[in-house]
């Protein structure tokens, strides 16, 4: 096709130029209007210019179809390709442009042979090679402007112009210019892109935290912070219509609120992220108002998974012993038992329907998600007492039993029965068998019926006699619960010293979470309420449990 091109434009100047040597062969005068120069009519300048010109007109020609490529060329330099493709392409960018340098100086010589440019005479040496310095500044100061012209370099080209750079390597230093100015705009581009994803973020976390608030998240003294103060009180629906950029919202009616959560609730709108943000927000702050007993004198330690967790529980390190005359050190041995907890997942649904998304009524999901800030904290609760509290060990026996000398007889809460407790746990041998360096009591633990006795006991009052003197005022703290039925009372050691049980979370999820859906078939928001907790016994060693009676 190209080909094609190059003939068509080379006959038709040739037929262009018969044309012209007609005329003037028919009437001279017409000559110099054609060709606007009267001296070439003399010694051969008419005939050399009748002769020239379809040349230059081809060579233009083909001059036009290597530009085109070239710039062909270097379109295919695009982001992503390989070093070895980008070297490729480079390569054949530069034949290409070895090409219109070769093109460029052939149609400078014919114009300049055109134009009248004395020919030299066979043995003028000096002035051929003047010529033909001549000719290459021109061709090379060409080449050089019109590349940095196309590469919108212009001043660049100038430079190296009046610098002499030859062609080769204002085509290496060019190519170069280039790829810093490309990697200088993908840069600028990724810092604003940058720019523009962190406000995004921005907005999206204020108005979590303005949502968070509606939703009855407790609000720190200070206030919202400032990004969050332009959207404190807006409802649902005014944070769904701004995501949508909904106009006209003073003469809403149900189908336009209606319209607007159907757009807002689009897997592309921020609003799903928004609400279940500020919803898992206000129940993280909820549950950790609604603390659960167990947790004063449990220890806490997360789980890595929902793998069962061996407890090793090493015993004492070995007594020391008197070193040998000779020098010899006796080794000692470590006892140990095991104890497995597990984590578990747990979850349940719950929707916020349709109605209070047209209502825009925060204080009803409020009411729901506040209920189940405690809710889960209760759930908690239960499941430590109906499992861990007086689980079986490793040994096959429970965490209070006669056979670990944590039991105490029916008893009341007196000076006497908590002082045997006391010394019961004192008492307590480690792993090895071996008498332990201190094992105190610090917490009561007991039921709603036991739950006056235990602050009268605990009660700071100045004694009539010595006799009367309650040596355990103010030496435990009182911790009650509602999962213990009955007259029973319990002392624990504080658990930095030693517990006997374990609690925690799912590394990671250290509080009950929530996740967002919208379901076919079904109008309003789904949302599940998550939580992987576990719980378990560990040891006996560190409690003490009494039945009780009630004075």
């Amino acid at each position: 096709m190209k080909k094609a091109a190059y003939v068509f434009a080379t006959v038709a100047a040739f037929l262009c130029f018969g044309l012209a040597f007609a005329i003037i062969s028919a009437d001279p005068s017409h000559a110099a209007p054609l060709i606007g120069h009267d001296s070439l009519l003399g010694g051969g300048g008419l005939n050399h210019m009748l002769q020239a010109s379809p040349a230059i007109f081809a060579l233009r020609s083909k001059l036009s179809d290597l530009t085109s490529r070239a710039e062909k060329k270097r379109g295919e330099l695009v982001d992503g390709l390989s070093s070895e493709a980008a070297r490729a392409i480079e390569q054949d960018h530069a034949g290409i442009l070895a090409e219109i340098e070769q093109v460029r100086g052939e149609i400078a010589t014919l114009e300049n042979a055109t134009r009248g440019t004395p020919i030299s005479q066979p043995g003028n040496h000096n002035a051929d090679a003047e010529q033909q310095g001549i000719l290459a500044e021109r061709t090379r100061s060409a080449t050089i402007d019109d590349l940095a012209s196309r590469a919108g370099l212009a001043d660049f080209g100038r430079d190296h112009i009046r610098a002499g750079t030859t062609v080769d390597a204002f085509r290496s230093a060019l190519f170069e210019k280039l790829f810093d100015k490309d990697q200088s705009v993908k840069t600028d581009s990724h810092v604003r892109a940058q720019v523009g994803q962190d406000e995004t973020e921005t907005i999206r976390a204020a108005r979590v935290e303005a949502l968070a608030y509606g939703l009855g998240a407790p609000m720190p003294k200070d206030g919202p912070s400032a990004a969050a103060r332009q959207f404190t009180g807006q409802g649902l629906i005014d944070i769904a219509a701004d995501i949508v950029d909904f106009r006209g919202r003073r003469m809403l009616n149900a189908r336009d609120i209606d319209d607007i959560f159907t757009r807002a609730s689009h897997a592309t709108s921020d609003f799903p992220a928004i609400f279940e943000g500020a919803v898992n927000r206000t129940l993280e702050q909820r549950y950790a108002l609604a603390q659960p007993t167990f947790r004063k004198f449990a220890r806490k330690k997360n789980f890595r998974d929902f793998r069962p967790d061996t407890i090793v529980r090493v015993g004492d390190f070995p007594m020391l012993k008197k070193v040998l005359e000779n020098g010899e050190i006796k080794y000692g041995t470590f006892g140990e038992g095991k104890e497995s907890v597990q984590a578990f997942s747990y979850a349940i649904a719950l929707n916020i329907s349709r109605q209070m998304l047209i209502n825009d009524d925060l204080g009803a999901i409020s009411d729901l998600l506040t209920s189940y800030g405690a809710s889960v904290a209760l759930f908690e609760e239960v499941t430590f007492y109906a499992g861990a509290y007086n689980g079986k060990l490793a040994d096959g026996k429970t965490v209070f039993h006669a056979d670990h000398a944590n039991v105490g007889a029916d008893a009341a809460i007196t000076v006497d029965s908590v002082g045997l407790g006391r010394k019961a746990m004192s008492k307590q041998k480690t792993i090895d068998d071996k008498p332990m360096l201190a094992n105190p009591a610090r917490i009561m633990l007991v039921g709603p019926d036991q739950l006056t006795n235990a602050e009268k006991f605990l009660a700071s009052i100045t004694p009539a006699t010595v006799s009367t003197v309650n040596i355990f005022s103010g030496k435990f703290e009182l911790v009650e619960t509602s999962q213990i039925d009955g007259p029973s009372w319990d002392l624990f050691a504080d658990p930095s010293t030693g517990s006997n049980y374990r609690w925690g979370y799912l590394d990671g999820y250290e509080a009950p979470r929530v996740r967002m859906d919208e379901p076919f078939g079904r109008q309003g928001f789904s949302m599940s309420v998550e939580h992987d907790f576990g719980c378990g016994a560990t040891d006996f060693r560190f409690g003490y449990h009494n039945p009780g009676k009630l004075s």
